[in-house]
């Protein structure tokens, strides 16, 4: 997809192309998406970026932040994150690995919108060196536990042990500690 000239808040036909397309990508990547869940039009929030699931947790939608609405390459960083916490939208908190992969997957997607935005954050750097580890890496990695185990905010230590029994068990333990 080519980046319009128009602010992301202005043009709500090309943020939902641009979110379908990033799920297509993610799931070619990752895997399929829980279905059972619907996907909603991104919206923007003065505290996003983050997904919000529905009150009847039916389905869920990005909320990007509000400096997104105005730039295309941040709304395809923010938007590129979150579509990874959409594949399968559970309330609560995230692991350091599904963090980790998110963090992985937008900068996969980023040089086909020939875009590159990095924004440093030691917890999630942090986290994508911890994914990073996984054999493979962590696309990969992420590939192979979601289709054992299914959401990565769900995968346990014991889950990483027996699936990558190659990683260090303090590796496997740090990924699935809530991410902070």
């Amino acid at each position: 997809m080519q980046l319009p000239e128009t602010n992301p808040r202005d043009d709500p036909n090309t943020l939902w192309a641009l979110q379908v397309e990033l799920m297509t990508i993610a799931q070619s990547v990752l895997g399929p998406r829980d279905t059972t869940k619907r996907i909603f039009q991104p919206q923007f929030a003065e505290d996003g970026p983050h997904i919000r699931n529905t009150p009847s947790l039916d389905g869920a939608f990005t909320e990007l932040s509000l400096a997104a609405g105005c730039s295309w390459h941040l709304t395809v960083f923010q938007m590129a994150h979150e579509t990874v916490h959409l594949l399968n939208p559970i309330p609560g908190n995230t692991n350091n690995l599904e963090e980790g992969v998110a963090v992985a997957y937008s900068m996969h997607v980023q040089p086909s919108y020939g875009i590159s935005v990095q924004i440093a954050n030691p917890s999630y750097d942090h986290a994508l060196q911890l994914a990073s580890m996984l054999p493979g890496g962590p696309l990969k990695a992420a590939r192979h536990l979601r289709d054992c185990v299914g959401a990565l905010s769900e995968v346990t230590a014991q889950d990483l042990e027996e699936l990558f029994p190659s990683v260090d068990r303090d590796v496997s333990i740090k990924l699935a500690e809530p991410f902070v």
